[in-house]
């Protein structure tokens, strides 16, 4: 009979075996990409976070003179306006870009590793159905803040002053990235600027969305 320090090796074994074939068909989907398309990807992303950077200052210069009424208004405009920058659309995937149109996918590494982004139970289907769901309930929330106003204005300053640094860290990042780095990038920042959303200013369903949405992103790639 096997002692148990000899099971966790064995366990060990194939999980690291597990993991390495993984990373195989990963590296071997990413490697398929060309740099014209890898650029193309890079470039609408980069383009994104530009974009995102001005809005976030325009956002940060308007903050004092919004009236505390507004302020709720205000944060669902800001989170919109922040998902609505992300990275989301086809333009800034290698994968669609390289295999959508009149391929249809086909020959696509990222189908092959994640399931078709048009099949309901897919990596890219289960993320952008929570990502839409969480604008929905953004859109929607009618509801009235928690805190006192001088208290919201301080979190929204802080949450629009943190998610544009974090757009200029990531068009810093994309220079010298590759096609699994883009990947890795994209699911990081998604996350990190779905952190940056200010959820104790809105309803509690947009919190519940919003870990969802990060939840998803674990398979994202």
């Amino acid at each position: 009979m096997l002692s148990r320090d000899g099971l966790s090796t064995i366990h060990g074994f194939y999980f690291c075996r597990h993991m390495t074939d993984r990373d195989r068909q990963l590296a071997d989907a990413a490697s398929e990409i060309d740099t014209q398309t890898l650029q193309a990807a890079k470039a609408a992303v980069a383009a994104s976070c530009r974009e995102y950077i001005r809005w976030a200052e325009l956002f940060s210069c308007r903050l004092e003179s919004v009236p505390s009424a507004e302020l709720h208004k205000f944060a669902r405009a800001f989170a919109l306006t922040l998902l609505g920058h992300l990275p989301t659309r086809p333009a800034t995937c290698p994968f669609c870009i390289q295999y959508g149109h009149d391929k249809s996918c086909r020959g696509c590494g990222y189908a092959a590793t994640h399931g078709r982004c048009d099949e309901d139970d897919s990596a890219f289907s289960l993320f952008i159905e929570a990502f839409q769901e969480l604008g929905r309930v953004i859109y929607q929330d009618t509801g009235e803040m928690g805190c006192p106003a001088d208290e919201a204005r301080q979190q929204l300053y802080s949450r629009i002053l943190a998610s544009a640094n974090s757009a200029r860290k990531m068009e810093q990042a994309l220079a010298s990235a590759g096609t699994q780095d883009l990947m890795e990038l994209k699911a990081g920042y998604i996350r990190s600027m779905v952190e940056h959303i200010p959820v104790q200013l809105l309803s509690e369903e947009v919190a519940v969305r919003a870990q969802e949405v990060k939840r998803t992103l674990g398979d994202y790639w």
